[in-house]
């Protein structure tokens, strides 16, 4: 009596496997949808957002290895990267804002907002970059002595935290 039922049981197992499973509760939060493949930063202050090349026109981040001028630099640039990325991991929006000029690679200098908070202006707030400013002329000397008093510096105090 019990081969008798082995292959209806067989066949119910079978069927039970093949079900569609139910589409999650829409109560769930799913994640955010972050930028996928519309961001690929290439150093803190210079990224590629929807195909164009962008430099910030309002921080100079620090440069990595090869183009750092010291450890102190490097350091700086490889934490500085890592934030950026993590923002941009982060973020649901992106809203570009070009600005008048090109840097010396000619791409194209903007403000970039993720979740509209300006991003160069943040990283100059949390001492991850400088101040691209009239009266730096080239990169800021991350190698140089920390002053508050130079043109561009970033806020010294948040670089003691």
């Amino acid at each position: 009596m019990i081969r008798t039922y082995l292959p209806v049981l067989a066949l119910a197992l079978v069927l039970a496997a093949c079900q569609k499973t139910p589409d999650p509760p829409s109560s769930i939060p799913l994640p955010p949808p972050g930028l996928g493949d519309r961001v690929r930063v290439l150093s803190a202050d210079a990224m590629v957002v929807d195909g164009q090349h962008l430099r910030l026109a309002n921080a100079y981040g620090p440069q990595g290895v090869p183009d750092a001028r010291c450890w102190a630099e490097a350091t700086a640039a490889q934490t500085t990267l890592a934030w950026v990325r993590a923002k941009m991991r982060d973020a649901r929006e992106i809203a570009v804002e070009p600005a008048a000029g090109f840097d010396e690679f000619h791409r194209r200098l903007a403000i970039v907002k993720l979740d509209g908070v300006d991003l160069g202006q943040e990283m100059y707030e949390n001492g991850l970059a400088a101040r691209r400013a009239d009266g730096l002329n080239g990169r800021f000397a991350w190698c140089e002595p920390i002053s508050g008093k130079a043109v561009g510096a970033p806020a010294v105090s948040s670089l003691l935290d």
